[in-house]
């Protein structure tokens, strides 16, 4: 993050919000097919979960899938 390659998860969060409303339950920064995701698990007020998948660097939604 200090050398600009990565948003703060500040902002991160800001634009999985933006998309899908709800309770953070977890946070994971990883490194897939040569880039930095932030993978962030919400629960929305129905329960429902989701994964989101959200590039470290520009935070483009890459994926998103409900949990069953």
């Amino acid at each position: 993050m200090e050398a600009g390659d990565i948003l703060p998860l500040d902002v991160i969060l800001e634009k999985a919000q933006a998309r899908y409303r709800g309770r953070v339950l977890e946070v994971e920064l990883e490194r897939e097919a040569g880039r930095h995701v932030y993978e962030i698990e919400i629960v929305d007020e129905q329960g429902v979960v989701r994964e989101l998948y959200l590039d470290a660097s520009s935070g483009e939604l890459l994926k998103a899938e409900q949990e069953h």
